[in-house]
């Protein structure tokens, strides 16, 4: 059986060497293996915390092996192993030392003896200071291991000390909420099963929020029965902003996998109609495999291209509307550590022009006195602040709304760009129109 190390490496490969996605990934190994609950937090602080620090290990790292060919394979093992001695304080040099020798003599003997050369070499002489690097921007790019186009991005959409608190908050370990689905039953019961579990939570400030103290919480029978389901905060706050109400007709353009249009549904206490649409087919499955579980049967997912709604709605036959775009992702790299080395500023100008088609598409269903939320889970002017202006410039008859807003304490403005206002949620932008 192969050790947790193992493991790690193999699941940091596929994903820095091979562009595999790390919470698909440590969540599949995760299922499909025997290990225990000690094991499983060690495997995945080993993946998180390299694929999060990559461009520090790497700095770390330098003076001990610059100017060498190095395969990707041992460069990985040079950084979880680096990654251990810096940051984690359980594990004895000597062990992560032998450990990674043994990972290497996969390659041959040679490389074996150089990665223990190197490491060997880090615990006599440590690592390099980050107060070496004088210029602030580049210190602040490799201490929290940020491309410096990012943080340059951030600091000049805002300010330094904003981008600094966004750049520490990407690696931050992320909390687990769930949903409670109070159509089914009420709050009162779900959290006596839950209790019943032995599964520590915390309540939030949504009524129906609560932070999960637990591992593999969709394998019990609790979430398989639908009385809860995995969400953050801030992906929470987005229904409840649009405020849907009974007997209404919703549409929710680029749904999968469920997790609004369901909340939605349970707010409506699922007497209405809410169309789920994605492009994709088996994302269409899974929207349908969430309705199921949560028992909801006001939900049509059907596959659409959210760019070309009006060739299956009409005109102003929506009450409300949802455009939950696909974005950057920004907004959530502490769960996708990956998304910060795998995007390019030419990436961002092309999400730009898709957002913009899913909005002319989506905005020509939306009836006289009805509802548009536009959302993302990013931190980026252009995908957030700069749509609003176009939304406002380009259809004269919306306008932004600010009552749900204030309702839930998230200010006067009619948008939101969530960083940290709302405690150890995700960083998220909602944005809310009504057409006059």
């Amino acid at each position: 059986m192969k050790n947790v190390r193992n493991i790690a490496i193999e699941i940091i490969n596929k994903v820095l060497n091979e562009g595999a996605y790390s919470n698909l990934l440590l969540n599949e190994t995760i299922k499909n293996s025997e290990l225990n609950n000690k094991d499983i937090r060690l495997l995945t602080e080993l993946v998180y915390g390299t694929i999060q620090y990559k461009m520090t290990l790497d700095y770390y790292l330098s003076g001990y092996i610059e100017h060498k060919k190095i395969k990707n394979y041992i460069r990985n093992i040079l950084r979880m192993a680096v990654y251990q001695m810096v940051y984690l304080d359980k594990i004895p040099d000597h062990a992560i030392i032998n450990e990674s020798v043994n990972m290497a003599k996969i390659i041959n003997q040679d490389t074996a003896n150089f990665v223990n050369a190197v490491l060997r070499n880090v615990t006599r002489h440590g690592v390099r200071n980050l107060n070496e690097i004088e210029d602030k921007i580049e210190k602040l790019s490799i201490e929290t291991s940020h491309p410096i186009w990012i943080v340059k991005m951030w600091i000049k959409q805002y300010d330094f000390t904003t981008a600094k608190k966004i750049c520490f908050l990407n690696n931050t370990k992320p909390y687990q909420f769930a949903r409670l689905n109070l159509y089914k039953d009420s709050k009162e019961n779900i959290l006596k099963k839950i209790e019943a579990y032995k599964i520590d939570y915390e309540l939030t400030d949504l009524l129906e929020g609560i932070y999960l103290k637990a591992e593999n919480i969709a394998n019990i029978s609790l979430y398989k029965e639908g009385y809860l389901n995995v969400q953050d905060l801030s992906s929470m706050l987005v229904s409840k902003i649009l405020s849907p109400q009974r007997g209404e007709k919703i549409i929710d353009v680029c749904a999968a996998p469920g997790g609004k249009s369901t909340h939605i549904a349970e707010l409506m206490d699922d007497i209405g109609t809410i169309i789920a649409c994605d492009i994709h087919e088996h994302k269409i499955k899974l929207i349908q495999y969430n309705a199921n579980r949560l028992g909801l049967r006001s939900i049509k997912p059907t596959l659409l291209d959210a760019t070309k709604l009006s060739t299956k709605f009409k005109c102003e036959s929506f009450d409300r509307v949802l455009v939950d775009a696909p974005c950057s992702g920004l907004g959530v790299i502490r769960r996708k550590p990956e998304i910060k080395y795998n995007k390019k500023p030419t990436d961002l100008d092309e999400i730009i022009k898709i957002q913009k088609e899913i909005i002319d598409s989506a905005i020509k269903l939306v009836k006289h006195n009805g509802t548009l939320v536009y959302s993302t889970c990013t931190i980026n002017k252009k995908e957030n602040e700069k749509m609003v202006e176009y939304i406002l410039n380009t259809y004269p008859d919306f306008s932004l709304s600010i009552a749900p807003f204030i309702k839930l304490g998230l200010g006067e403005a009619g948008m939101v760009q969530i960083i940290d206002q709302v405690k150890d949620a995700d960083i998220f932008f909602i944005a809310c129109f009504i057409k006059r």
